[in-house]
């Protein structure tokens, strides 16, 4: 038992560590194998350790788990972690890959504890192996996949989110999994640098599902959600304003010209890019802007001036009045006009 409390013994040469082991398998108890199973679970690479564990295992299966599943049946199936050439725990990584039940399932069933850095390295190969398919999210559930994610330090957070983003395009990410990324990669619209690791097209998928997540925010029986998202691959950008007291207003950015949307249903009003970045927008990041109530802040959005100061400004506004296809069909001419710079088309 003093050489169980004090193993394993890094500091000795081969030979001692040899005879420690053996003295400990020609004295295996369950109870022994239970406390090397704990240690392994912080040093999960120490080759004697495993050494010792395989021969634990050779002489009485998995006993030494005192897991709740049946012992022959599991000793069975453990067989491969056991055996594997590259190490228990790489073994156990491929089985839990692959595994029908839940990873937090299996981790109970063969003891692993919470926390511990076993659990962090059996985790990230299982998220390494299984991300760029949808199987591990349905079998773990995201909020499972979410909280393991957000153990990671960044390098390693980075490189599980490269292989989750590039599988997938923009409908098929998930939403919890994309609000903990937005969170601790921030808006790539203002740290672009932290999302240097994806490629292009995956940084483009990330802009659209936040073009998509903005303009949800006008989803209303008018159905404007759906008819903006017709023109994904056009919109540049949505952006919006976020103060406590600001009217729900979204920007949506098109190459030459943005469309404010209002929250509370009525025209939108579109404006020349050169223009509206000139003068509508440098407006609302004023103090005075701030200070305004919300009806004063709508009117400040609403400038019907077509040229100011020289520049070209304001192009049109549409209402979404009547039924669906009679306004979309208006907005949609009008933009068609607008793409190729027929800025005085009219019906």
């Amino acid at each position: 038992m003093v050489l169980v409390y004090e193993y394993p013994f890094n500091q000795e040469s081969y030979s001692v560590q040899k005879k420690i082991n053996l003295v400990l398998y020609h004295h295996y108890s369950p109870s022994i194998g239970s406390m090397i199973w704990g240690g392994f679970q912080g040093e999960y690479n120490n080759v004697y350790i495993q050494d010792l564990l395989r021969r634990f295992y050779s002489k009485d299966g998995t006993s030494f788990l005192y897991s709740e599943y049946e012992e022959e049946k599991l000793t069975k199936q453990l067989m491969p972690v056991f055996m594997n050439k590259n190490g228990i725990a790489q073994g156990l990584a491929e089985l839990m890959a692959n595994e029908k039940m839940k990873s937090i399932e299996f981790m109970r069933m063969v003891k692993i504890k919470p926390e511990s850095e076993l659990e962090d390295y059996l985790v990230f190969q299982t998220l390494q192996r299984s991300l760029h398919q949808d199987e591990i999210i349905s079998r773990d559930g995201e909020t499972f996949v979410v909280r393991m994610l957000e153990k990671y330090p960044m390098q390693s957070y980075q490189e599980l989110m490269k292989i989750y983003l590039e599988a997938r395009n923009h409908e098929q990410f998930h939403a919890r999994i994309m609000e903990q990324a937005i969170r601790r990669l921030h808006d790539p619209r203002e740290r672009d640098e932290d999302w240097a690791f994806l490629t292009e097209e995956g940084r483009e998928e990330v802009n659209r599902w936040l073009i998509v997540a903005r303009l949800k925010t006008i989803n209303d029986e008018y159905r404007r959600f759906e008819f903006w998202k017709r023109y994904l691959l056009d919109i540049q950008d949505v952006s919006q304003l976020d103060g406590e007291n600001d009217p729900a207003v979204l920007f949506i950015y098109f190459k030459e010209f943005v469309v404010v949307e209002f929250g509370e249903i009525g025209a939108a009003y579109f404006y020349h890019k050169k223009g509206f970045n000139k003068f509508i927008l440098s407006r609302i990041t004023g103090t005075e802007f701030r200070r305004k109530g919300k009806a004063a802040k709508e009117k400040a959005l609403k400038d019907t001036e077509k040229i100011k100061r020289g520049e070209p400004l304001y192009i049109t506004s549409l209402g979404h009045y009547g039924a669906f296809e009679t306004w979309t069909e208006k907005f949609r001419k009008h933009i068609s006009e607008f793409m190729y710079g027929h800025y005085d088309y009219s019906e």
